[in-house]
């Protein structure tokens, strides 16, 4: 079983790939982002005297030691296996070519003992293409050298920049780990295995093997791909990807006055978002999928509206209005006819699977357009949009409810719960907000003046609604969708319930509030300015969010109390949220403690996860994560402008 959480990954907006600690390649996307995965089982293994008669696997963490960081500035992986029985050194060098749909792994086998050692090195394939054990075949062209599967319009060719001495396509079972390929050309079977006799590798010397992963539409593209990594040759490709990662980077803004750490982790941040868009389509997902068969989750491998629009922003407040405009670019052309967007969405604009309808999507990307423009100051830009805006503006205007005037009931930001909620509402303000200002930009003075002033009147009842006097804060939830059961618990208590009559006779049972610490309300005033971070209101609620959902063993805190989610643990992304409110209060300070926790329980490569385990601190899920990333890039910049790093 694959692993949930990853360790590292490289890729280059087509393809992306996921390894683990030890090397192993776990995942391998392609032609997009977020489909498909075609990985079953890939492995390198090396055969010596030294080992015995069987080839041992350089991912078998029984018979290696290992360390692995990032070629500085770059998504190249470089994983360092040291053989703990022999003095054999493999180390791996795994990226993505920029610009071909190519993954070169390159085995450097080093001798570091006093004798010769004879090596031959294994490279074993089992793919299940488009995700899918059926139909899968394999075929090997000798005059190519180069080992292709492929089902339907998918092809893979697996080769080295050495010619190997043997091959087999199929089932090679103990073949693959002695040496005995059988040389079968073809295969009604996923599996595939290569061998290269390196020969002997005399004391302190070394042999290099790079094997390349390539892709096509047709076997003539594989080839292609083959051919090019070939002639480039696996030295010109590093160069070249170390240049492309290098000059990506010097295009973003220099933190003046940053520690190393937080400038390493701002780097690695701007590197995952650049990894989790679609470079062709410009659609972000939140996460490299790991757990595609939804066993213990929703999939994390899609395009959430709301989630990619702070990613664009946090992007274009980086350095990188391109990559911001690429994506509004993408939510254009991928509304919905009513005007609004789907709870998430393919990276081609395709509707992914769902549970529900989110308001604060719509309202999130029409703030994002709008906050896109206030930074650039792009009239073209904001022409281009409108037809987006006015579409998406009607849609939230019709969404308001006649009787409380509120957004119509949907599912809150974390999608667990059905109701009118807070930050829902909040988002719905800035989207009308920001559609009022880029009405008013444009000359559209009848529709500003409606938008603005629906904005306001939605602001003041926010703040009447949702402000609790007896508790002295406010709550995160008005009407909530509760089960019959529930509804006639509440109304025996004297609880404020009532019936909604849908489609087909088929009813809603609404009870009112919902005073659950919850760190979507910090969304009031971060991003989205309902009211000041200064308000006493918004300082109550926020000491009281801060007080009660913090970790007493770790630090950081969760989303809300009572979250039962992988354990109910801390979240990066809520955490930083805290310290972006406090930043916009002037408690800097607090702001730069919540940037510490999140620099403290980043991972090894620098990835941040969505969650650290409330016991032990450790990475508990989904990593890396764009949106706790994005969070980062967004609290480092606020301390950068404010002189506070």
């Amino acid at each position: 079983m694959k692993p949930f959480i990853g360790t590292a990954i490289v890729g280059n907006g087509r393809m992306l790939a996921a390894l683990g600690s030890n090397g192993e390649l776990h995942r391998l996307f392609w032609p997009q982002i977020d489909m498909f995965q075609h990985i079953h089982l890939t492995w390198p293994a090396v055969l010596s005297p030294v080992f015995g008669e069987r080839a041992v696997r350089v991912d078998d963490e029984g018979n290696w030691v290992y360390s692995q960081e990032y070629v500085k500035d770059t998504n190249i992986l470089k994983t360092v296996a040291k053989a703990k029985r022999s003095e054999l050194l493999v180390t791996t060098l795994d990226f993505v070519v920029p610009d071909r749909d190519i993954m070169v792994r390159c085995f450097e086998i080093s001798n570091k003992s006093a004798n010769q050692i004879p090596v031959v090195f294994l490279y074993y394939t089992s793919l299940h293409i488009n995700e899918s054990h059926f139909n899968n075949a394999t075929c090997y062209d000798s005059d190519g050298d180069t080992l292709f599967h492929y089902k339907h319009d998918t092809w893979w060719g697996v080769a080295g920049n050495l010619v190997p001495g043997d091959f087999q396509c199929g089932w090679c079972g103990e073949c693959s780990f002695t040496g005995n390929l059988n040389g079968n050309g073809i295969s009604m079977a996923p599996d595939g295995c290569q061998a290269w006799n390196l020969g002997v590798i005399k004391p302190g010397q070394s042999r290099t093997l790079a094997v390349y992963l390539a892709a096509g539409g047709t076997r003539q593209e594989a080839a292609e791909n083959i051919f090019y990594a070939r002639n480039r040759g696996w030295d010109s490709l590093v160069k070249e990807t170390a240049g492309f990662w290098e000059n990506y980077l010097k295009q973003g803004y220099s933190l003046k006055g940053a520690s190393r750490d937080i400038k390493l982790l701002f780097q690695r941040s701007l590197m995952v978002c650049k990894l989790l868009m679609n470079r062709n389509t410009g659609g972000i997902i939140a996460a490299p999928e790991f757990d595609q068969a939804y066993t213990c989750c929703g999939g994390y491998g899609y395009c959430w509206p709301r989630d990619a629009a702070f990613i664009a922003h946090a992007m274009l407040k980086a350095g990188f209005p391109d990559y911001a405009r690429k994506f509004y670019r993408w939510a254009a052309d991928n509304q919905n006819p009513g005007g609004g967007w789907p709870q998430r969405q393919y990276t081609n604009g395709q509707l992914a699977p769902g549970w529900g309808d989110q308001i604060d999507e719509t309202g999130t990307v029409l703030w994002g357009m709008c906050e896109f423009y206030k930074e650039t100051w792009d009239c073209q830009f904001i022409e281009e949009m409108w037809p987006t805006v006015v579409k998406a503006a009607d849609f939230l205007m019709l969404s308001l409810d006649e009787e409380t005037e509120l957004p119509r009931i949907s599912w809150d930001l974390w999608e667990e719960r059905i109701g009118e909620h807070a930050y829902s509402s909040a988002a719905v303000y800035a989207g009308l907000k920001s559609a009022g200002q880029i009405a008013k930009a444009l000359g559209e003075a009848e529709l500003a003046i409606r938008w603005l002033e629906t904005s306001m009147s939605l602001k003041e009842k926010i703040l009447d609604y949702f402000w609790d006097p007896g508790l002295a804060r406010f709550i995160r939830s008005g009407w909530i969708s509760v089960n019959c059961e529930e509804f006639e618990r509440r109304k025996l208590a004297g609880e404020m319930v009532r019936e909604v009559l849908g489609p087909k006779g088929y009813i809603t049972y609404l009870a009112f509030g919902d005073n659950t610490a919850d760190t979507s309300l910090l969304g009031l005033t971060v991003p989205f300015g309902v009211i000041m971070a200064d308000d006493e209101r918004m300082q109550k609620t926020v000491r009281y969010l801060a007080d009660t959902l913090a970790n007493p063993n770790t630090g950081g805190i969760g989303r809300y109390s009572g979250d039962q989610y992988i354990g109910g643990n801390p979240w990066v992304l809520a955490t930083l949220w805290l310290g972006m409110f406090e930043g916009a209060a002037g408690n800097w300070d607090k702001a730069a403690g919540c940037l510490d926790w999140a620099l403290e329980h980043s991972t090894p490569l620098g990835f941040l996860p969505e969650q650290v385990d409330r016991h032990t601190g450790q990475t508990a899920w989904v990593v890396p994560l764009a949106w706790s990333h994005a969070m980062y890039i967004w609290l480092v910049n606020m301390m950068s402008e404010a002189k506070k790093l």
